[in-house]
């Protein structure tokens, strides 16, 4: 997604940075990890595929992905921030990259007027009542696993889901998660997913966040 590729979301735990070209290369390594592949559903892609696949979701305005930095180097509280004052440079921080964080966004199918009832209830203009409501599936990776149980994730998610709503305007976040990964599912309950559907035939569970604030 072109409208995130210059935005670094700084908090106090993680940096996520737009997935670069600088990125490539690392994160083609991660992805050769069989355990990597199956938990995130990817097939595995030669560097040449990888480097392809890095531009294509740059330029996909439905894709938003950021890989994870451990903040070792930008001091912060609790709080997310956007400022612009700020440079980071990828290059000098490849060996901080520690997993990714990703939107996928498409159209919220509604069969009744109440989304739009709960805009009009807002100061939303007659623009935004018009404009189609969005919804985001969103995964996360940590890829070393030392680094898992830390909190990270937790981390990552709550500022990709921060920046969903309040930047790219998405009205319900889902995840689906396969029901024999109980650290994910806990991850995402404890930031107030609930379960919303069961594929008995992916063995998956399918958790949502309705209308953040």
């Amino acid at each position: 997604m072109k409208l995130n590729y210059e935005t670094c979301l700084i908090g106090e735990k993680v940096i996520l940075v737009p997935y670069r070209p600088e990125h490539v290369p690392r994160y083609h390594e991660w992805m050769k990890d069989p355990d990597l592949l199956e938990a995130t559903g990817s097939e595995p892609l030669s560097l040449e595929e990888e480097v392809e696949m890095q531009q294509s979701w740059r330029d996909d305005d439905r894709k938003c992905t950021f890989i994870v930095h451990s903040n070792k180097c930008h001091p912060m509280d609790n709080s997310i921030s956007d400022d612009t004052s700020q440079v980071f440079r990828v290059e000098e921080h490849l060996d901080d990259m520690i997993g990714d964080v990703n939107l996928f966004l498409s159209e919220l199918e509604c069969d009744n007027d109440e989304w739009g009832d709960d805009l009009r209830g807002t100061e939303a203009s007659q623009d935004q009542l018009q404009q189609p409501l969005l919804q985001a599936e969103i995964d996360i990776m940590i890829a070393d696993k030392d680094l898992r149980g830390q909190g990270l994730g937790r981390a990552a998610t709550c500022a990709m889901a921060l920046y969903g709503v309040s930047k790219l305007g998405i009205r319900r976040l889902f995840c689906k998660i396969n029901e024999d990964n109980k650290a994910s599912i806990h991850l995402f309950k404890s930031i107030g997913f609930c379960q919303c559907d069961y594929a008995a035939c992916f063995k998956q569970v399918e958790l949502e966040l309705v209308r953040p604030i």
